[in-house]
């Protein structure tokens, strides 16, 4: 490791949320994204490529530190030699599945892995970059960027990357002030939705701290187009299909008569049209609760979740909890923010989240074809439990990370699988 001058960046308090998260054992806050290649990544451009994201994402090169008034990032003078690794693999599948559950330290860093797994045929990247940093829709920009550099280097290795995001971006704030006063002022009054749960709630789930696997399970792209023209024949999204199928599983899971969710919402949507935020975290959540649909068809629980979707359409509610947290983070000593934290922002035990589509032409690297690609959430703990569901050329891959036994593994599959199974084919 090579050291330098020690740059600090302030902690935003989206970051110290998902930090607190991991710490509560909700989760372990980590992103996980697959790239799978026809042939073999040039290491020595990739880890160029890495560095030169650095100014995007100085972060990746920092170490997290909590002082008593504040939490900031420090420099710690990491290259991408400390974050691109190689492994020749006579079992490309156990390899990615083992690079991904790698926990890095976010007080030590780097806040990046890319694990290169190379076998006879071609080489699988697995990467973990701390959820403390961006959101899924960050890491997505971000394996954009690192796509874009990597072609770029590949044509002319002294080309200069511009249009890079921006790495002061990342404030909840840029979003706040492109709100009108009255915008503002229902955002400050809103009235978050709460709905009490219970170990009813829970899916019978044993958990394992020192087990952590991640289970993909794939719809085709034909199917996919099934998906949306069978949703859109009834004004609902792949969106409202996706959580509706959801809910049908779940609710032969759980003897409940509410099935209560983890919607995320992208509040990227609240920016100004053209604007290009910071490598960062701008994902909050509704929580909703929907009729259990036990016995029901997917057509009935598809128009209550489309029901319930299309009340919170032009909700400004996400923004609360960031307007609470941070004025939480931002008036109290870091220590007693901390505390108040989890009463303000709380998740349903279940959880879906669709991160959307990845854009293979934009995940673009020079001289190879992405075969197949996908982003996943963290890696959660019992009794928390959630669905991640990335689109890549119409193949919908849907990644369930949890830390757990084997029966926990098997039960997982085949939930999954049931879920799946309520799509129309």
């Amino acid at each position: 490791m090579t050291t330098c001058q020690k740059n600090i960046y302030p902690a935003e308090s989206a970051d110290v949320k998902h930090f607190i998260s991991g710490e509560k054992k909700r989760n372990d806050h980590y992103l996980h994204a697959v790239i799978r290649f026809d042939w073999n990544v040039d290491i020595d451009l990739l880890k160029k490529a890495v560095q030169a994201t650095f100014k995007a994402v100085p972060l990746l090169t920092c170490r997290f530190v909590e002082s008593d008034r504040k939490a900031f990032w420090e420099e710690a003078g990491w290259t991408a030699d400390d974050m691109v690794f190689l492994i020749k693999s006579p079992d490309r599948e156990r390899d990615v599945q083992d690079n991904l559950v790698i926990k890095p330290d976010e007080k030590v860093g780097p806040q990046l892995r890319i694990t290169v797994i190379r076998d006879e045929e071609a080489d699988t990247l697995a990467i973990i970059l701390n959820h403390m940093i961006c959101d899924g829709g960050g890491i997505r920009d971000y394996l954009y960027l690192l796509s874009k550099c990597y072609s770029a280097f590949a044509v002319d290795p002294d080309h200069a990357i511009v249009d890079m995001p921006d790495p002061g971006l990342r404030s909840i704030h840029q979003v706040f002030g492109s709100m009108s006063p009255e915008q503002m002022g229902r955002i400050r009054n809103a009235e978050l939705q709460s709905y009490p749960q219970s170990e009813k709630d829970h899916l019978p789930l044993t958990g394992d701290a020192q087990h952590p696997f991640i289970i993909t399970h794939q719809v085709p792209a034909a199917q996919f187009d099934l998906i949306k023209d069978y949703a859109k024949t009834r004004g609902a999204t792949v969106n409202d299909a996706l959580f509706a199928a959801y809910v049908c599983a779940l609710s032969d899971a759980l003897k409940t008569d509410w099935i209560v969710l983890d919607c995320p919402v992208n509040i990227r949507a609240y920016l100004p049209k053209g604007h290009q935020p910071g490598i960062c975290n701008l994902t909050s959540n509704i929580i909703c609760a929907v009729p259990s649909h036990a016995g029901e068809s997917f057509d009935e629980a598809l128009m209550s979740v489309k029901k319930v979707m299309d009340q919170q359409k032009g909700n400004l509610e996400p923004l609360k909890v960031y307007w609470d947290l941070e004025e939480v983070y931002q008036t109290l000593p870091l220590s007693e923010a901390k505390k108040r934290f989890p009463q303000i922002y709380s998740i349903p035990f279940n959880g879906m989240t669709n991160i959307g589509i990845l854009d293979d032409k934009q995940l673009y690297f020079n001289g190879l074809r992405v075969e197949d690609a996908l982003i996943s959430g963290s890696i959660k703990y019992a009794p928390y439990f959630q669905i991640a569901v990335t689109t890549f050329r119409k193949a919908m891959t849907f990644s369930t990370n949890f830390h757990g036994t084997d029966d926990d593994y098997r039960w997982l599959d085949n939930f999954v699988n049931k879920m799946i199974g309520y799509f129309p084919k």
